[in-house]
């Protein structure tokens, strides 16, 4: 009699920002599918864990569209650090392969370089000593998960600046970006944003969907990026409105992920507003084009403001319910939406944790040379 196969891999979604269907599992290949949850409709985000039962190369395949990116998959053997397989790993666009050298190796996979509440919290530790830094609840989510908001800065100013992210729950890698920009203002000699203003930074407007792995974009029956009306359905999103009508809103940047990749979406812009915000987005945008522009390194990601998508232009369509509308409509004078790339292109650099941070630098240059021209 035959012995009964067994699975040579087993896949598993438990971990913070775990997100998988598994359809088949054969000897040698795994057939797989982002899971939709309550999102209205097709989207790419993904991300497992994967146990070898012995030394042996694995086939991953998606059975719901293109969804491996240039780079392959991003991967990391402890879920924090995280890297690109590499091109080589490629097989098509919905499929990679990956290399087990020993039984029982653990491996973790996911569509773009990851950002969970655990790398906050890595770098809260790092400057959440620093004078200049304090930590406060928002609020608390559905889930009773605590939403975090940081201040720094000048703490008698009645000028405000407010950075938000994660209003979609996969769009994880502009919060490398924040890391650096934060950074950045923080070890500054002298910093105008910090001089000037109170700066207030909430990471994770939806943190029930980046830690249980959801897709987050148009999550039904609306999701948190229109939920800035009269009745908003969700806790965190009320609680920003609630804080924010207590101070006067000068700058309020929302930092997004754009589609998967392709054209546009795969460099960062600026998502622009009518007039008279238009020109404020316009002068800080040329600042971010000329700053990120003259860095020498072979993998700097670099900003250019003919890549901004004007208002009425493809999806920047008018819409009240968003957060940057909501931003305009308290006074702001300048309230816009900032997509940063996943993976950056083949003909740029591919998008690391580390580049990001490095764009945050000079996101924060720009933001103080755009300030000093503010009466």
């Amino acid at each position: 009699m035959n012995s009964p196969w067994i699975p040579s891999i087993r896949i598993d979604n438990r971990h913070a920002g775990g997100n998988i269907q598994v359809l088949s599992v054969e000897e040698k290949r795994v057939v797989l599918k982002q899971e939709m949850r309550d999102t209205s409709g097709w989207w790419f985000y993904w991300n497992f864990a994967a146990v070898a039962a012995s030394p042996e190369t694995v086939t991953f395949t998606f059975a719901d569209g293109e969804v491996v990116g240039p780079w392959g998959p991003a991967v990391s053997e402890d879920g924090v650090h995280w890297r690109w397989l590499g091109a080589a790993s490629l097989l098509s666009r919905s499929e990679f392969s990956y290399t087990f050298w020993h039984a029982g190796e653990k491996v973790y996979f996911c569509f773009c370089i990851p950002y969970q509440l655990h790398h906050f919290e890595r770098y809260y530790a790092r400057i959440g000593g620093h004078r200049n830094v304090k930590r406060a609840l928002l609020t608390e989510s559905e889930l009773l998960k605590p939403v975090p908001l940081l201040t720094l800065g000048n703490r008698m100013a009645d000028r405000h600046m407010f950075f938000t992210a994660r209003h979609h729950a996969c769009e994880s890698t502009p919060l490398y970006v924040l890391e650096g920009l934060i950074e950045a203002l923080l070890t500054a000699e002298s910093s105008p944003v910090l001089e000037r203003y109170l700066v207030h930074f909430t990471p994770f407007i939806d943190i029930d969907g980046v830690e249980n792995g959801d897709q987050g974009k148009s999550r039904l029956p609306h999701d948190h990026n229109r939920d800035y009306t009269d009745t908003p359905i969700y806790r965190s999103t009320a609680a920003l409105m609630n804080y924010a009508k207590g101070v006067q809103p000068e700058i309020a940047i929302d930092f997004h992920g754009p589609f998967k990749w392709g054209d546009r979406n795969d460099v960062p812009f600026f998502v622009n507003r009518h007039s008279p915000l238009k020109e404020e987005v316009n002068n800080l945008s040329g600042k971010l084009e000329k700053i990120s522009g003259a860095r020498s390194e072979a993998d700097a990601i670099r900003h250019k403001s003919i890549d901004n998508l004007s208002m009425g232009e493809d999806w920047n369509q008018p819409n009240p319910a968003t957060c940057s509308s909501f931003f305009e409509r308290s006074g702001a004078q300048l309230a816009c939406s900032f997509e940063f790339p996943y993976f950056g292109s083949t003909d740029t650099a591919p998008v690391t944790a580390d580049n990001s941070r490095r764009f945050g630098h000079d996101f924060a240059r720009a933001l103080e040379q755009h300030v000093e021209n503010i009466d």
